[in-house]
């Protein structure tokens, strides 16, 4: 079974176990919907539930009914000549008249909806009631009520065909307000339906992928099982496999001319160590234990070496000093491996102190002038800059001196070559002894002489070279053409930390000093 058809088979249940959590998140919004819908539809049918939902109908028409035994009262009293009698009946009429359109503060409210979306029904009912409380209290308080049910009998036909108008309205009104509810209750039943058919084809889908999803885990517990077979086989033969490499391993570590072992991390318990560092550490026999610090000469350095190991796992070409009984260069590689469920380090290393010997020996001669071994020009501008770049950085005063031997070409053409190779050698031994180790000195070319001196200020620099020029007066040149007298020029130049001077800039400035020593007449020093 490969690998790609493994990537697939284990990946499909992946995207199945998505598609359930999205089938099943769905099937938990649809039942929240359906639950919203529910309880905004019994909040509705609550509402139509209540026993004053027809109550604008029910008040227009119990008003009109009162108004039309109100008129009914007043035409029997009209009729009667006992005022008495008919006056406490229709004063009781007018009060409950009076109530209906207007209740007491104690009675209950109730909210007259419809009639508020019918400004003329409002209008003629607040009409009645300031007719009603006129006659009320024109009746309560007249001596002759005769004139007062004379004007409800000849207003009440009136009256009450005007509040007729008002209970056909507010029935047309209710009408139309009941058809707007249930098309709002209709529409409200359809949305649930569909949120319920929504809700029904989700948990379906969500059982047929559950189904799906075990038919599948089915396969997968079949391909496993088969798979597990197969693993078994692999790790067998990949176990033989790995003991012969590890043979052929240990066989080729053992003739490798390379320093190698393998160590235990913590306890330091030998695993394997090949012959080469057997012979590197003197011994016949594998040692217990070995340490890799105690390898290395410098004991910082070895505390490094491990650190570095143990944060990245692996440590390439460190070059360092190994067995501190017999010091020498080599190129170390260490690297962490586990072995037997246990860390440990494997070490090699490669002898490169004759490669070291000739890397310094070349560095050597490039950085040195091969008559004086003073600092070429190459090396003096290297080491130059960077005592500048130290003395700008404190504040540091620093100066040059160019140097140059006088009548140099006299010398050659007179003496010889030799003699005024003998002339410059002189003159460099002469710097050696006169100047301080701090002192960078280097020869620039030919005769030309070049001195770099660290933390010297004007006064200093002279004092410096005057004693140069006289050590190199005093110090004559035995030939075979006789003895030499040889005399120098000397042009210094002060660094002033104040300005960003550069050393080529220094030089130059030493130079037309050098100059000026030269056309004054020469063995003196200008600054």
């Amino acid at each position: 079974m490969n690998k790609t058809y493994l990537s697939r088979l284990f990946k499909q249940p992946t995207r199945g176990s998505w598609l359930t959590e999205a089938l099943l998140l769905a099937v938990i919004l649809m039942a929240v919907a359906t639950l919203y819908a529910l309880r905004i539809t019994q909040l509705e049918m609550h509402t139509l539930a209540k026993p004053q939902q027809n109550h604008d109908l029910w008040y227009v028409t119990n008003t009109a009914l009162e108004l039309h035994n109100l008129g009914r009262v007043a035409r029997k009293a009209d009729a009667t000549e006992t005022l008495q009698d008919a006056r406490d009946e229709l004063e009781v009429r007018l009060d409950v008249l009076a109530s209906l359109l207007k209740p007491a503060e104690f009675a209950p409210k109730v909210s007259k909806t419809i009639l508020h979306t019918l400004p003329q029904a409002q209008q003629t009912l607040n009409a009645l009631s300031e007719r009603i409380e006129a006659w009320s209290y024109r009746l309560a308080n007249s001596a002759d009520p005769a004139q007062v049910i004379q004007e409800i009998v000849n207003q009440a036909d009136a009256l009450s065909e005007n509040l007729r108008h008002v209970v056909l309205a507010v029935h047309i009104a209710s009408t139309n307000a009941q058809d707007q509810a249930r098309i709002k209750h209709y529409e409200h039943f359809v949305l649930l339906a569909w949120i319920l058919l929504a809700l029904l084809i989700g948990i379906t889908l969500l059982v047929i992928k559950l189904i799906r999803d075990r038919q599948i885990m089915k396969r997968l517990s079949s391909h496993l099982e088969a798979l597990n077979k197969r693993l078994e086989m692999r790790v067998n033969r990949r176990t033989r496999q790995l003991a012969e490499s590890k043979a052929l391993l240990m066989f080729i570590l053992d003739a490798s001319p390379s320093e190698a072992a393998l160590v235990n991390a913590e306890t330091g318990d030998v695993l394997f160590i090949n012959k080469t560092l057997l012979d590197k550490l003197e011994l016949s026999s594998p040692p217990e234990q070995l340490f890799l610090r105690s390898l290395l000469v410098d004991t910082v350095q070895g505390e490094a070496f491990l650190d570095e190991l143990d944060q990245y796992g692996r440590v390439d070409n460190w070059e360092a000093q190994v067995m501190p009984h017999k010091p020498y260069w080599s190129s170390l590689s260490a690297k962490l491996v586990e072995i037997e469920g246990k860390l440990a380090h494997l070490l090699w290393g490669f002898d490169v102190s004759e490669h070291r010997s000739l890397l310094n020996l070349l560095e050597t001669q490039a950085n040195t002038d091969s008559l004086t071994k003073l600092y070429n020009r190459r090396a003096f501008y290297k080491l130059g800059e960077q005592v500048l770049d130290g003395c700008k950085r404190y504040e540091h005063p620093c100066s040059v001196l160019m140097i140059d031997i006088d009548h140099f070409k006299q010398i050659n053409d007179t003496h010889g070559h030799a003699v005024g190779d003998e002339a410059i050698c002189s003159l460099s031994q002469t710097l050696r002894d006169t100047l301080r180790e701090a002192d960078i000195i280097g020869r620039m070319g030919g005769e030309e002489f070049a001195v770099l001196l660290p933390h010297t200020d004007q006064q200093q620099a002279l004092e410096s070279a005057e004693r140069l020029r006289q050590a190199v007066a005093a110090t004559p040149i035995n030939s075979t053409t006789g003895t030499l007298q040889m005399t120098i020029s000397i042009g210094a130049a002060v660094f002033n930390p104040q300005h960003s001077t550069t050393l080529e800039q220094m030089l130059i400035t030493a130079d037309k000093a050098l100059y000026q020593a030269k056309t004054t007449g020469r063995n003196r020093v200008e600054i």
